[in-house]
């Protein structure tokens, strides 16, 4: 893997400073070699990790005289036996020759064979850049899901592009940038951790990103942009004529496995974001038996609350994982638990940090803390790669009851809806007058009732409507649903959903980049979800288990305590407000400050952050969740729009 970046000119040189600064930019950055090269009007850059044995030795950029070519790549390539079979069929070329390439140099050698859409051909993570002189055009990839950000801005006579936000804002210079309203007043009409809620645009003015499955073709000299898409998986059909369950346990098994060891290629140590869920349970046991039989380890992380914080495990929350991250351990004694406790901090510790890293406001600040310090500390333990399952949620663990009960209701399966609903309401101890009083309020609240939207936050009531924030939020939620009361065509949109893979995109490769592990997540891949996305809702709910392609076909792979918990969720940083409330007096004034910036009143209902600047002053120290959320996404908001004020794009503000 690595960070790209360059610039591309008409009819002029490319000013030797600028690009000076580009690559300053990146200094605070893990990079373990740079790589450059630089024609009178075309600069292209690759700051390389060697996350695997391959790219020690890997080649980025590649100037090809011969054929005037300019490329430059950022892949973490998942199916190169594959990729290498498929080139040995075009030419001559050894197996061990492809084999000893990296994954940016076989790369290249895929665009050489099959042509502007050879990503159709790849798997993985990936961004690349082609410069075709002959044509003055550049081609600007990302991979299906978008698992490594690519941006890019472009105009008459000039493109930029570059994987993180630093190198472009150093060439672009304070005087052409400015922030993107619309952008802003749409990641903040609520206070979750989302922030891409609109394809393309970003923070700022001018400046787009590469959507999932898709590449963009730009022509230099008339400074036109054309968007095309490689892969939609939402246009896809998959039938399995004549299956059974157990062939369905096969395929999903297959997949998933497939996918995981195909991930498996670190240089060094393998580490997880693990929990007690079922979705990091899953990837943490398959990742150990493999690598038990390599004789290798497991980091397995855990964030925990403070060691101070009366944490409350029931039947519906689970505010401390580590009991059930233990019984990993008893099965697979290869996993190194390390239990992650940032008691010494708070959301707001390094608020300003994150503004000055990332180049944009930082929403999921309540359990960044926690995942900045997990990557560090697997950085500190030798770990090329940390896997997580976070995408589990729309792929392995999908099912829900009340999708089901819809589902086969809208297909006329109402016998198969009974017997379901009769077999829940056993195993689970509901009785049925419940299940069907709680399933016609789901279809009124889910079907029936007007959406609002932007109420829990203070974005101005103007904006939403000036970009038609409102309408755009239905057409989301008509096409992707909820993951709790959705038809086949919503399911399908619930597992591939386009912004929120870019969101966790960007983050991950902002992470991988600062602390040089890279994030890979095996139900966020293209087999998953390809696969997920059709699967029966048989396969989800079944016999009444919830959740159960997961719960059932992995049996025997994952611990029976975490499979047969049907009840109990993980809380991420279930102690954030505790610690806000513990540390009030300490960090309230700069909190104070925070919110009284000038700036935020251009974005925000003035009325509404005075009042809640007012309750914040009035319960400072007793807060509760929903008000530490609203301060601490606010101030993300507060700190990134100060570091634009200042002018202060190269310096934590």
């Amino acid at each position: 893997m690595a960070a790209i970046w360059g610039v591309i000119t008409k009819d002029k040189s490319i000013d030797t400073q600028k690009i000076a600064d580009m690559r300053d930019s990146m200094k605070e950055f893990v990079i373990d070699r740079l790589g450059e090269e630089h024609r009178d009007n075309s600069y292209f850059a690759c700051g390389h990790q060697y996350f695997t044995e391959e790219a020690v030795k890997d080649v980025s950029p590649i100037w090809d005289m011969e054929r005037k070519l300019l490329f430059v790549a950022d892949c973490y390539l998942l199916n190169r036996n594959e990729i290498i079979e498929g080139l040995m069929d075009a030419d001559t070329t050894t197996s061990e020759a492809y084999s000893a390439m990296g994954d940016a140099l076989l790369a290249y050698h895929a665009y050489l064979c099959w042509g502007e859409r050879f990503v159709e051909r790849l798997k993985g993570s990936f961004a690349f850049a082609v410069y075709k002189m002959d044509e003055d055009e550049l081609l600007l990839y990302t991979d299906h899901l978008a698992q490594r950000y690519l941006s890019y801005t472009y105009m008459t006579g000039e493109v930029c592009f570059s994987t993180l936000y630093q190198p472009m804002l150093a060439y672009m210079g304070k005087e052409r940038i400015k922030l993107n309203r619309e952008w802003i007043t749409a990641a903040f009409t609520d206070c979750t951790a989302d922030t891409l809620r609109i394809p393309r645009i970003t923070v700022y003015e001018g400046i787009y990103h590469v959507e999932p499955g898709c590449y963009v073709k730009i022509s230099v000299a008339d400074g036109t942009a054309e968007k095309i898409t490689y892969w939609n998986p939402l246009k896809r059909k998959r039938k399995f004529p004549g299956y059974k369950d157990e062939d369905y346990k096969k395929l999903f098994l297959t997949t998933f496995e497939q996918t995981l060891n195909s991930m498996l290629r670190a240089r060094g140590e393998t580490g997880i974001s693990l929990s007690g869920g079922l979705d990091s349970s899953a990837v943490g046991d398959f990742a150990a038996r493999k690598l038990a039989r390599e004789g290798k380890k497991l980091y397995g992380y855990t964030s925990v609350p403070a060691k101070d914080f009366e944490f409350h495990n029931s039947r519906f929350v689970i505010e401390n994982e580590t009991d059930m991250v233990l019984e990993h351990q008893k099965m697979y004694p290869n996993i190194i638990s390390k239990f992650i406790d940032v008691s010494d901090r708070n959301c707001f510790t390094n608020i300003e940090a994150y503004a000055d890293i990332y180049r944009e406001p930082v929403k999921p600040v309540l359990n960044m803390t926690a995942l900045e310090e997990i990557r560090a500390t697997a950085k500190r333990d030798g770990c090329s790669i940390l896997l997580s399952g976070q995408n589990g949620n729309a792929t392995i663990s999908y099912g829900n009851i009340l999708t089901y009960l819809y589902q086969k209701c809208l297909s006329g399966h109402l016998v198969a809806a009974y017997r379901e609903a009769k077999s829940f309401c056993r195993f689970r101890g509901v009785s049925s007058k419940k299940l069907i009083k709680v399933f016609l309020e789901a279809v009124r609240d889910e079907k029936f009732t007007p959406l609002t939207y932007g109420e829990d936050c203070f974005i101005r009531a103007e904006d939403i409507k000036c970009y038609h924030l409102l309408a755009r939020e239905r057409k989301i939620k008509k096409s992707r649903g909820t993951g709790f009361l959705d038809s086949r065509k919503q399911r399908k949109g619930f597992c591939f959903m386009p912004q929120v893979f870019q969101h966790m995109g960007f983050f991950d490769t902002y992470g991988s980049l600062k602390y040089g592990v890279l994030p890979l997540d095996p139900t966020l891949s293209k087999d998953m979800i390809e696969l997920c996305m059709v699967l029966p809702i048989d396969c989800y709910v079944r016999g009444g288990k919830e959740r159960r392609a997961v719960r059932d076909y992995m049996r025997g792979y994952v611990p029976d305590r975490i499979l047969d918990n049907h009840l109990g969720r993980g809380r991420q940083a279930a102690d954030f407000d505790y610690r806000v409330n513990r540390d009030w007096e300490k960090i309230k004034d700069k909190l104070y400050t925070i919110l009284e910036e000038p700036e935020l009143k251009e974005y925000l209902d003035a009325e509404k952050l005075q009042k809640l600047l007012e309750e914040a002053k009035a319960n400072g120290g007793a807060m509760g969740k929903d008000m530490v959320a609203k301060l601490a996404v606010i101030s993300s908001l507060g700190c990134f729009l100060k570091m634009v004020k200042n002018n202060n794009f190269y310096h934590c503000c």
